[in-house]
């Protein structure tokens, strides 16, 4: 298990067992030959690569708060599936190049990135992936996040995007203080928050210049 953390056991902060949840969520992910059904995905569009960079280093700063953020899963040689909490696990972001046509570079990036085709190391914390793209024939920048369920739903989308614009508007003083508490929370169904707490959570990106926009 310490060999697949990257930095070694001085970078395990926890390591649980599975909750029912998820250990379903990864049966059916090792059942399934090609494609995850257990990938989200969302899209946005950036005005320009300084606003990109400035968004996922939000994104960073959200990863390192949220224990869950952290989290790989490992089961080859244990007789158990084991969830390890990773001190640090820096985002991984892949640049692609879009087709200069005259479609949709959004649309391109969904199917070349479609979660029926694609899948994700379970093993490598966090499980989210970042793809980034120039629009051709603009100077917008395009992202696509794949998340696993392993690690939250749609609820969880929504509140890592509710910390990330605090944190982009400068109120990341505001935040709840970090609570090791979100792996309790996911072990028993929940995303990184109490239910009582996700109702406040806002699903969408304020449209204007100086903000990333939603596409899907």
């Amino acid at each position: 298990m310490v060999a697949t953390v990257p930095g070694g056991v001085g970078n395990i902060q926890d390591i649980y067992g599975l909750s029912p949840l998820q250990d379903g969520i990864l049966f059916h992910h090792l059942l399934a030959s090609r494609g995850d059904p257990y990938l989200l995905v969302s899209q946005m569009a950036f005005a320009d690569r300084g606003l990109l960079e400035r968004y996922l280093a939000a994104v960073q700063q959200v990863v390192d708060r949220h224990d869950i953020l952290r989290t790989a899963f490992v089961w080859e040689g244990l007789s158990s599936p084991a969830q390890v909490v990773w001190r640090k696990a820096p985002l991984q972001v892949s640049e692609v190049e879009l087709d200069d046509c005259d479609g949709s570079g959004a649309e391109e990036l969904r199917r070349r990135f479609d979660p029926r085709r694609q899948r994700i190391d379970l093993g490598r914390a966090p499980l989210l992936r970042f793809v980034i793209a120039r629009e051709p024939g603009s100077g917008r920048w395009l992202l696509l996040e794949l998340q696993h369920h392993l690690i939250g739903d749609h609820t969880t989308l929504e509140v890592m995007h509710a910390e990330v614009r605090a944190v982009l508007d400068g109120r990341a003083h505001e935040l709840a203080a970090r609570s090791r508490s979100a792996i309790w929370w996911r072990r028993r169904g929940w995303g990184l928050m109490p239910r009582r707490m996700k109702s406040s959570s806002r699903n969408s990106w304020p449209t204007s210049t100086s903000r990333p926009c939603r596409l899907g």
